[in-house]
């Protein structure tokens, strides 16, 4: 190949890796924060992607338990991912599935994705029966504050009704054997969507924490991929 045509194939190569979606991650309630999307941020990486991810509170901090920055620590990365011109695919997990979704109903993001959003989480006296720990989207040890969980609760009660809104393609992707959020609460989200490309994928057996269980989340992640690359729709 001359070296001419080598110079004309790269430069090929190089505006197609621009075009490539800048995804931008926004995680669920629970200990772990940001690092429940190392295991997909790491398999996207791998494919040519730009992925952001960033912790919308501090777990450490007792006093961080404001919903209205919690949410505006999310729009913050929204924004300086815009500046960046490349368009944007949103993705949100459980409590970031909420979210991203009233994100996606206010910037102009090219698509959404969400990871068991949690429009309707099981009732929390419930949980308590089964286990402190079961809330967290982490399935660590540790615990969140009830401050904190007061939080998450805000956010879903302002925020649940963004689905309505968004017109961008959406994916939503759930377990059909979550623990934590209702399966069905999906479904009910699917059908408020207006967007006109829009589809929702129940994983047969998955749990709440697909994205990291080492057992679903392959799927997950192919699922995702092919939403970026334009294969769902």
């Amino acid at each position: 190949m001359a070296l001419s045509d080598l110079r004309k194939l790269l430069h090929k190569n190089s505006q197609k890796r621009q075009k490539k979606d800048l995804v931008v991650t926004i995680h669920g309630f629970g200990t772990k924060t940001s690092s429940e999307m190392t295991p997909l941020k790491n398999y996207l990486t791998l494919k040519g992607y730009d992925v952001v991810s960033f912790d919308i509170y501090d777990y450490d901090n007792p006093k961080d338990t404001d919903y209205k920055k919690w949410i505006r620590r999310c729009e913050e990365q929204i924004r300086k991912a815009l500046e960046d011109g490349r368009p944007i695919t949103l993705l949100g997990f459980s409590m970031g599935g909420v979210i991203a979704s009233y994100l996606a109903s206010v910037y102009p993001i090219r698509q959404l994705i969400l990871c068991a959003p949690a429009f309707n989480p099981i009732d929390f006296s419930k949980i308590q029966k089964i286990g402190k720990n079961i809330i967290t989207s982490s399935g660590a040890g540790g615990s969140m504050s009830s401050d904190q969980m007061q939080a998450f609760l805000k956010i879903v009660s302002k925020y649940k009704e963004s689905i309505s809104h968004v017109e961008c393609p959406t994916l939503i992707i759930h377990g059909t054997e979550d623990e934590v959020i209702q399966p069905k609460s999906s479904k009910k989200a699917y059908d408020l969507l207006p967007a006109a490309n829009k589809r929702l994928i129940y994983l047969e057996g998955a749990k709440h924490r697909f994205l990291y269980d080492q057992i679903m989340e392959k799927t997950a992640f192919t699922l995702i991929e092919d939403m970026l690359t334009d294969r769902i729709f």
